[in-house]
């Protein structure tokens, strides 16, 4: 993208000239202007060290010849450590490839810089860090087929840790708060479980920390996070790194002291990067000011949700409906007529075709946008479903089904307490239309009190088998299972 700029540069007001240039540039822009480049190469030398680095780093928008040597050697000419990383930043938006040598040599500079500031050699790495590993040059890890026992935690909602059990029974496991703490000689052997969210591994010594930067460092220095690397991985030298939190206010503070000590401690084993990095340190404050530090495998494929290609706002996520639907699998049968009268992006119904065995399924919709992407999720997962764009409350069925399984709207979506009271009035009226005497309805919902008055409504012919809370972050849902009589 070529883009013009309306700003020029005041002679009488030069910062504030290039902080509005900076402002107006996007970070895919190439600027073509020779007589502003004439001005920002003569910038580069002015006296003030704010200009130096805001020059550098918008003449790294023009795509020239001459724009990467010219950086490069203002770089290694600057004396002030906060200006480099502006000439690093200019860098990353140029074709750097036939100086990737150049950059790797002040990379191994800065690892080994024990006289500057940490601050600004951590700033600087945050950029040169992906800049070099994007060209190609870091070879690429692979996590081994088998390795020695690591102890993992496979994430779960909340109280729902007994969806797991029986596919790890071949496994020392037991259940913790965040999940099911597993013990693996391989973790690919784990990747197929659906119920999961995250797969992550307690770093040894690191559990429960007061929430201070230095006393997290110190116990970083006294884990096994290296040997769990060298146990893991088929190449341990070096990893690009992202440091992640889930902290209840964000302290970046500590954030920056972890990162600085990191640096520290393993300056030539653990990189510091924003994108493309290979594993991440994650801090999760699991007791009020109190954190647990744990390592997450980035680069592990895991192709269990691959076909989520499309994703619409308020779609249940994958593992969500496969935990639901594990809680819903005793009453399903096998090759079993299955409808979605709300489908959305497809998630829970495709979620359902791959718990159990299906004859035929269906999903209605009104929303063309949702529907085409429950259409291209079906396809991605390779399932025959059909999808229909019709109001639920007016579609007319040929056989009864077996199951309704859904996810039905809730006020947070539609915004009307009158139009939502009337659409789960209605839509439980309909279900002994819908769905064969015997057969079951799972509802997904937050709409707690709508559902209860309609079952009171429909009691002569609606049953509830089962009522399960499920905790999302500060909201609470519910999910039902309900026998047609």
């Amino acid at each position: 993208m070529v883009g013009e700029l309306t700003v020029k540069i005041d002679q009488n007001n030069i910062r504030e000239s290039l902080s509005m240039i900076r402002n107006e540039i996007k970070d895919d822009m190439e600027i073509r202007n020779d007589k502003l480049y004439m001005q920002l190469v003569e910038l580069l030398s002015h006296e003030d060290p704010k200009v130096r680095k805001n020059t550098a780093i918008i003449l790294g928008s023009f795509k020239k010849s001459g724009v990467k040597n010219l950086l490069l050697d203002g770089y290694r000419k600057e004396t002030i450590d906060f200006v480099k990383v502006g000439y690093l930043k200019g860098l990353s938006k140029q074709d750097c490839k036939s100086i990737v040598d150049e950059l790797k040599q002040i990379q191994s500079e800065l690892l080994a810089d024990q006289e500057s500031d940490k601050k600004h050699v951590q700033s600087q790495l945050k950029v040169l860090n992906p800049l070099i590993q994007s060209y190609g040059t870091h070879k690429r890890k692979m996590v081994k087929l088998l390795h020695k026992d690591v102890d993992v935690i496979l994430t779960t909602l909340p109280y729902y840790q007994f969806t797991l059990f029986d596919y790890v029974l071949d496994y020392k496991y037991k259940p913790v708060g965040q999940g099911v703490l597993v013990r693996t000689k391989s973790v690919y052997d784990l990747l197929p479980l659906r119920n999961y969210k995250d797969m992550i591994i307690p770093i040894k010594n690191c559990s429960l920390m007061e929430k201070d930067g230095d006393v997290i460092v110190e116990r970083i220095r006294n884990s096994n996070l290296m040997e769990l690397l060298e146990n893991l991985f088929d190449n341990a030298d070096s990893f690009y790194y992202k440091l992640t939190d889930t902290f209840r206010e964000k302290d970046s503070k500590l954030m920056n002291t972890v990162v600085k000590g990191l640096l520290e401690l393993y300056p030539d084993r653990l990189l510091n990067a924003t994108k493309n990095y290979e594993i991440e340190i994650v801090l999760k404050e699991l007791m009020p000011k109190k954190i647990s530090a744990y390592l997450k495998l980035t680069l592990l494929d895991n192709p269990r949700f691959d076909y989520r290609k499309e994703v619409i706002s308020n779609s249940m996520q994958p593992y969500v409906a496969a935990t639901l639907l594990e809680v819903a699998k005793p009453y399903m049968e096998d090759y079993a007529r299955v409808l979605d009268p709300f489908c959305g992006s497809g998630v829970t119904l495709i979620e359902r075709c791959l718990i159990k065995p299906v004859k035929f399924s269906l999903g209605l919709d009104i929303f063309t946008k949702g529907l085409e992407a429950a259409k291209r999720n079906a396809k991605a997962a390779d399932i025959d479903m059909h999808f229909v764009h019709k109001d639920s409350l007016r579609f007319v069925n040929t056989e009864l089904f077996d199951e309704i399984i859904t996810d039905m709207p809730t006020y947070a979506q539609m915004r009307d307490k009158a139009a939502l009271t009337e659409l789960y009035d209605k839509f439980f009226a309909r279900i002994r239309k819908l769905v064969k005497p015997g057969g079951y309805v799972f509802i997904y919902t937050s709409e707690i009190a709508l559902v209860e008055k309609n079952l009171r409504l429909q009691k002569n012919y609606l049953s509830l088998i089962e009522h399960n809370d499920v905790p999302r972050g500060k909201n609470l849902h519910y999910f039902f299972i309900i026998q047609v009589r």
